[in-house]
């Protein structure tokens, strides 16, 4: 009754709707018997594949026919699977060849563009990437990527083409140069994401870079340093430098900042005893920390307050202008002041010098003296004399104590002030006449303004003090130890 009313059977609708199949085949080490024939062996790595093609006749109605294949070492190296050992093909591989076959039959099998390059993936991985990362992390990682991968061997090379063998040479030839574990790191985690990338876009159909079989290592041969200054080189070290550059490098010695951060320190960022760390120089201009947990304020041990409080009465009134400006106004680049100013300063006070040769082949003498030389210094003395190491890390704020010193302490710990103002009174109370007190440089500052003042000196252009009057060069000589 129903079906005169209707004009069809409606039993009969599923049967020419599509619908998605999934299966995976059967596969078997042997030919099963069938048709008169009896079972068949298959050599070791040979394995018999079966499963079903569904084909849609003209009436609406699915015909499934069986298909059978036998899959070979030679048959999976055509997908590039199987081709990182050797020796005959493990059922696991001879599986993924099948589903791939079942997925060619379906019409959901795309070939690889066997066209793309390392290169051209890379720079799609970074245009997807690059606007969620930070400036720090452009600033280094971009880098990495364009001149150790895009500009190394296995730029030009297609994709399609990279073999587990081949990365992992061109990861060897990075441990030979001399690579430091920290770039290795870098260098093996971009390639894995770069080759994942790849597989999103399907150009391959497995990363090689992440195959358990054959793990990728890059195990750097040079040593970590763990090079930092003693006491009595910090105290060489200041006594060669005067003004803002003594307070300067106090400030990385006794509060471990950052370069970047310390250049990029301003005016009221200088809270009576404390210091604000809100910003960073990345490239030249202003940024935001390196992480959430350096964001932070340090505390400033008394003798080095009166000192930054004779910078401040003697420098740009502007609550909003950097703290150590360059000569020419600007942040200092790390760069610039390492080498302007750290590295000729640690020379002339011997501290780490050692020979080296220039490109030309002369001999000149350098230093081992750098920012991160100083950060560790700071953890090391300063760790010393802490208590309790949880004192070092809120001092260098690092990430587990500063969760706390951010949403829970709203000040600085006692035990924190204790550990900086006996680090304080070691560096300089217990230097003699090696180096000048925060009210020696604040009396420097002042003597310096009311020369400028009176046409005494003057400044150069690289912002160095010129003394014509020499009855006052005492004031800005370096101490001589």
């Amino acid at each position: 009754m129903i079906d005169s009313v209707i004009g069809f059977d409606v039993r009969r609708i599923g049967g020419h709707m599509s619908r998605q199949r999934y299966q995976r085949g059967t596969l078997k080490p042997f030919v099963p018997a069938g048709k008169g024939k009896p079972k068949r062996q298959l050599p070791r790595g040979t394995y018999w594949a079966r499963w079903y093609r569904y084909i849609k006749q003209a009436d609406g109605q699915e015909k499934r026919s069986p298909r059978e294949k036998i899959i070979t070492k030679d048959l999976a190296r055509g997908y590039r699977i199987g081709t990182e050992y050797e020796g005959p093909l493990n059922k696991t591989d001879a599986q993924r060849v099948l589903d791939l076959l079942i997925a060619q039959d379906a019409g959901t099998y795309t070939r690889p563009d066997t066209t793309a390059t390392f290169e051209q993936v890379a720079r799609e991985y970074l245009a997807t990437v690059e606007l969620g990362w930070g400036p720090h992390t452009v600033r280094t990682s971009k880098g990495l990527i364009e001149y150790a991968l895009i500009g190394g061997k296995l730029g030009s090379r297609p994709v399609v083409e990279l073999t587990e063998i081949e990365l992992q040479q061109f990861l060897n030839e990075h441990v030979s140069a001399g690579t430091s574990r920290s770039k290795l790191a870098k260098l093996l985690l971009y390639v894995r994401n770069i080759l994942d990338h790849a597989v999103m876009k399907k150009i391959i159909l497995a990363n090689p870079a992440r195959n358990p079989g054959y793990r990728l290592k890059a195990k750097s041969r040079k040593a970590v340093s763990e090079r930092y200054l003693s006491m009595e080189e910090c105290q060489r070290l200041l006594s060669t430098v005067v003004g803002a550059d003594h307070l300067t490098l106090r400030i990385f010695i006794q509060l471990g900042l950052r370069s970047e951060e310390l250049f990029a320190l301003r005016r009221d960022d200088v809270i009576g005893d404390m210091l604000r760390i809100d910003e960073a120089i990345v490239e030249g201009a202003s940024a935001t920390v390196k992480t959430e947990a350096s964001g932070a304020s340090v505390y400033i041990p008394p003798d080095l307050q009166i000192e930054m409080r004779g910078w401040l009465e003697c420098s740009a009134p502007d609550p909003r202008a950097w703290l150590f400006p360059s000569p020419k106004g600007r942040p200092w680049g790390s760069q610039n002041y390492l080498n302007r100013v750290l590295k000729p300063a640690a020379t002339r006070a011997g501290v780490g010098v050692f020979k080296r040769r220039t490109r030309k082949g002369d001999e000149v003498e350098s230093t081992d003296v750098n920012f991160q030389v100083l950060r560790r210094t700071c953890a090391t003395l300063f760790g010393a004399i802490a208590k309790d190491p949880r004192d070092t890390q809120a001092q260098l704020r690092h990430a587990d104590p500063s969760v706390t010193l951010r949403h829970y302490q709203k000040s600085i710990p006692a035990s924190v002030r204790a550990a900086a103002l006996a680090f304080e009174t070691a560096l300089v109370g217990d230097s003699g006449d090696s180096i000048r007190s925060g009210s020696e440089q604040v009396r420097n500052w002042r003597e310096e303004v009311s020369l400028v003042e009176s046409g005494a000196t003057r400044r150069d252009r690289t912002g160095d003090l010129l003394i014509t009057n020499q009855a006052e060069r005492v004031f800005w000589a370096p101490i001589v130890m």
